[in-house]
């Protein structure tokens, strides 16, 4: 049933209305009584609607009238008549003074009338002191009346408990309403609301003199006390924080001394563990400047007291927040501007020397993070902000003449403590332990683990050898006494800072990789996963040193051979085994064999798959790479191909006969990725010298010689598995890339193929191709890298190629039949126009004419990727016809001859109000090099303008079109060679013809 009518509903309906969607039952009606109801908040009648319903002895309905108050305040209360919202304050505060005892409806009131204090427009003054006579006298009282009363002091201490609480609820909301108000707009507001400051002064050291009270009546045996106390102090202690961090922004410095007065007594909360800690902190973390030093020093003699000490003893919760105290507290000692950091600068103060040791002492208790210990966290921010701090004090003093200050000294010190106490904290407990361990738990001790991690890279700026040794030396200790999980830690921080060392570190680095480290955690099972992984991790941080000390490279890899055949770590192994052989070619020649051997193992392992077989096959094929003789060469790439082919072959049998086309995928995708690895180690190295005497005459070996028969293996690699997978996305993407792997080659090579691979490759695939747009990449990379090829062989592929593209166009017959692939054959075009624009003179007319004809067409079409690429094209094609030095020149001036006046009108067409704006720089800059470099563009351009139907339209309405269209056709004549000119002219005219679409579109 339709909720009724908003406007014919009487009292008693609108509150039987509210009553009813709180009933069992009523989920299918909800939204419809809810959009009654906020109907009726809305109407005229909302205001006496509200009024009405706070007489209700319905909990609901009354919250309902004070939300419609709400409401209408923000939205309407502006409009009132003073004598209205004279009457609205009455009412509120009259509501309140009936019933001032703590609810969702009494809160609600309070936050209607401390909105009502913060409109621009209301005359209520000194609000807090108002609400506290109101409560005295039972009745409204503002304006002259406050006049005639006792002082706050006397009023305030006169009110019982929910008078208090009330007034506590309001002054608190009057605060955060003043921080939710905008600037210096309403700097009059802030003003009226600064004005109630000693007010608020009295009311808090009433209530918490209240509160404490109770609480000491509650040692004498009252329990009810406590609650009441408990309540009275936590609210006093709330609207005190709200009205602080008002003050820090909208006070005056010199009223907060009415706050500050009241300081103490917040901090005796804390000890009557009222929930003060979190509030304490926040203003001691956001509000530094807050605290003058006398409540400083009450609280540090609070925290080394028996409360104090206590809270920190007992490692829970209440620890935690304690904690947040002191690290904000020790950061305000730190970063206090007008001593400069005193808190490290004096070493020998005995207060800085107490805090300090309390520093170090949060992060020394002996369970682990995340399980018995989230203080170690919180302290943890202290030492990360005091590591940066102490890293820039040493930069800063690095080039002084002065020498380094003592107390720098110092600070060193307890910096590089506070390191090793941190190492201490990220052990991995035994497993005992950790196998109990919930996710969350794990999660929180590995960010603490990562959190001490990044620390260490500033801290070795600052501690450099002192630091390092320490490492070391309890790295080999640890590893002596093979105690893995704090061998684990240790070397987990050394990680941090292992691409932070120099050459110069070598030798203490050789203290550690002289022990047996690797060989060990290759040969030892009994070693926890986690230092595995860890040590796997140092492979790759110290890339460097191992470059450097080729002779430790053997056990290194080794061990990542063995830790490939373990699933948390066969990835991250494969990695850097593939980076330190392609880094460190040179040196391995001589563990080739050995090599090949471990292989041959690891194929036995689960973990042998597509990424991990790849990368270490990558690896391999790098130390073959870098034998000293082709032959050598030859037999090793065999020995790869191999080791693939087995895949291959599988794949070949799991599609055809096995009845299992998805393994055969997974085998096919792994042949190609492992080739086209193989490919990209077999790439010769930057660093190798290249003999510009013997590229005269470059070796056949590859392609005549013994290697021919590794180039005829990739290619029926690539054709044959392509061939079977032809549906395949991911198998045609990587065969392309096993064909890209020898395009980066400036010599013959093993990879670098016959034109021939590539374009019957290509020249296999059509639009229904999978992935035909990464096919047609593939196609503008073998064009580029034939860039100075002249010879017949490529000649004939590229013309192949070339009709391929045609083909290809003719398939999708315009280009919105599939944009991307209409931009692939783009791409294509403009590479061969680039590189090789010789090809296109081997061409028919007719068969110029389409392919030029889809281009053009590009150009016009609405799709933006197609007309950005067929621009960019055009003018590549512009260019080269004004180039007198390209030796191509003849080919593209023959081209802008033939097809000049097409493009022409159909870039016209788009500056014609046919581009979009973010479009149209691209086709600019086309049209722009057609008017520079083509004597017989102002023609082409006066006529593609007379063909244009929105110019023809609007100039038969509009007799000042043609002086419109002749000022362009002269401003890009006149301005071609100055481009911000250029670029204004067309811009101008195509604003001027998007007015012309709008007013002469055809109806």
């Amino acid at each position: 049933m339709a909720a009724p009518a908003a406007q014919s509903l009487s009292f008693a309906e609108v509150e039987a209305l509210i009553v009813s969607m709180y009933q069992p039952g009523q989920a299918s009606r909800v939204a419809q009584l809810d959009a009654t109801l906020r109907d009726l908040q809305r109407s005229p009648q909302g205001w006496a609607l509200a009024d009405a319903l706070l007489g209700s002895q319905h909990n609901e309905v009354r919250f309902f009238a004070a939300g419609t108050l709400t409401m209408k305040m923000n939205t309407e209360a502006d409009g009132l008549s003073d004598q209205d919202s004279q009457q609205l304050l009455s009412r509120l505060i009259n509501y309140l003074v009936k019933d001032p005892s703590r609810s969702n409806v009494t809160k609600k009131l309070c936050s209607a009338l401390a909105q009502y204090f913060c409109k621009a427009t209301t005359t209520w003054e000194k609000c807090v002191r108002s609400l506290a006579c109101s409560f005295m006298k039972q009745s409204p009282c503002f304006g002259d009346a406050l006049d005639e009363l006792p002082s706050t002091w006397d009023i305030v201490p006169q009110l019982n408990y929910d008078h208090l609480i009330c007034l506590l609820d309001f002054t608190m909301e009057l605060a955060d309403q003043g921080k939710k108000l905008g600037g210096l707009q309403l700097t009059g507001v802030h003003d009226r609301i600064a004005a109630n400051i000693e007010d608020v002064e009295v009311l808090l050291q009433v209530s918490f003199g209240r509160g404490m009270q109770d609480l000491a009546d509650m040692d004498m045996g009252m329990e009810l006390a406590q609650q009441a106390g408990e309540l009275m102090c936590s609210a006093a202690l709330k609207c005190f924080v709200a009205w602080v961090f008002y003050a820090q922004t909208e006070i005056n410095s010199e009223k907060l001394r009415y706050l500050r007065s009241v300081t103490e007594l917040a901090f005796m909360c804390l000890e009557h563990n009222i929930d003060a800690m979190d509030l304490i902190a926040e203003i001691l973390e956001n509000y530094m400047d807050f605290f003058e030093k006398r409540h400083l020093e009450m609280l540090w003699s609070m925290i080394k007291g028996s409360w104090g000490q206590a809270i920190l003893n007992s490692v829970d919760e209440e620890s935690v927040m304690l904690a947040r105290i002191i690290v904000a507290y020790a950061q305000i000692l730190c970063e206090d501007t007008k001593s400069k950091g005193k808190l490290y600068k004096e070493p020998d103060n005995p207060h800085h020397q107490d805090v300090m040791s309390v520093l170090h002492s949060l992060i020394k208790y002996p369970k682990p993070v995340g399980v018995e210990d989230n203080v170690a966290p919180v302290a943890m921010e202290f030492w990360s902000a005091y590591t940066t701090t102490i890293a820039a004090e040493n930069f800063e003093y690095s080039d002084s003449l002065n020498g380094i200050p003592e107390w720098l000294g110092n600070a060193k010190q307890h910096l590089f403590e506070a390191m090793c106490e941190s190492v201490q904290k990220i052990i991995f407990p035994p497993p005992t332990i950790t196998s109990k361990w919930d996710e969350d738990t794990k999660q929180t001790f590995k960010r603490f683990r990562i959190d001490v991690r990044d620390m260490f890279p500033e801290a070795y700026d600052v501690l450099r050898e002192k630091l390092l040794d320490c490492l070391i030396d309890y790295s080999t200790y640890s590893f002596s006494i093979s105690n893995w999980l704090v061998l684990e830690a240790v070397l987990f921080v050394l990680n941090a800072i292992g691409e932070s060392l120099s050459p110069d570190s070598d030798v203490r680095l050789r203290r550690l990789f002289e022990q047996p480290l690797f060989a060990t955690m290759a040969g030892n099972p009994g070693i926890p996963p986690a230092a595995r992984r860890t040590a796997v991790e140092m492979v790759a941080d110290f890339n460097s040193f191992f470059l450097r000390n080729p002779a430790f490279l053997p056990d290194v890899l080794t061990f990542l051979f063995t830790a490939l055949g373990q699933p948390n770590l066969a990835h991250s192994s494969a990695k850097s085994f593939a980076s330190l052989c392609s880094q460190c070619r040179k040196s391995l020649t001589g563990e080739l064999t050995s090599f090949f051997g471990m292989y041959e193992q690891f194929l036995g392992y689960q973990t042998a798959e597509e990424f991990t077989k790849s990368r270490v096959l990558e690896g391999i094929a790098a130390i073959v790479q870098a034998q000293d003789s082709d032959d050598k060469r030859q037999a090793g790439i065999q020995k790869l191909f191999h080791y693939i082919g087995h895949d291959a072959t599988q794949a070949v049998h799991f599609a055809t006969r096995g009845n299992d086309v998805e393994m055969g995928q997974v085998l096919a995708l792994t042949t190609l990725k492992c080739l086209a690895c193989i490919g990209k180690s077999l790439q010769a190295s930057d660093e190798e010298v290249i003999d510009l005497e013997a590229d005269h005459n470059p070796t056949q070996y590859w392609t005549q010689g013994p290697g021919k028969d590794i180039q005829n293996q990739i290619t029926n690699f690539v054709n044959y598995l392509s061939g079977t997978f032809v549906n395949n996305g991911e198998v045609i993407e990587a065969a392309c890339n096993v064909l890209r792997a020898g395009y980066k080659e400036t010599v013959p090579g093993p990879f670098v193929l016959p034109p021939s691979a590539t374009t019957h490759f290509i020249c296999k695939t059509n639009i229904e191709t999978p992935r035909l747009v990464y096919v047609l990449e593939t196609a503008c990379c073998f064009v580029s890298s034939h860039k100075l090829n002249q010879s017949e062989e490529y000649s004939i592929e590229a013309q192949r190629l070339l009709r391929y593209i045609l083909g290809v166009m003719q398939q999708l017959q315009h280009p919105s039949n599939d944009p991307e692939i209409s931009v692939g054959c783009i791409e294509v075009i403009q590479r061969f126009i680039n590189n090789n624009a010789q090809v296109l003179t081997a061409e028919s007319p007719g068969v110029l004419k389409d392919m030029f004809g889809f281009l053009i067409e590009c150009v016009k079409s609405p799709d933006v990727l197609p007309k950005r690429a067929a621009a960019a094209l055009w003018k590549d094609v512009f260019d080269l016809a004004g180039n007198a030095r390209s030796p191509h020149q003849a080919t593209g001036q023959e081209i802008v001859n033939h097809f000049g006046p097409d493009v022409t009108f159909a870039l016209i067409y788009n500056i014609c109000g046919e581009v979009e704006g973010s479009s149209l720089e691209h086709i600019i800059t086309a049209f722009r090099k057609l008017v520079v470099g083509d004597r017989n563009a102002k023609t082409y351009i006066n006529n593609a303008l007379q063909a244009q139907l929105l110019l023809q339209r609007a100039a038969q309405k509009d007799p000042s079109v043609a002086g419109t269209v002749r000022k362009f056709s002269e401003g890009v004549s006149r301005n071609a060679r100055a481009s911000t000119a250029f670029k204004e002219t067309v811009k101008e005219f195509w604003k001027k013809c998007k007015q012309m679409q709008m007013q002469f579109a055809p109806v």
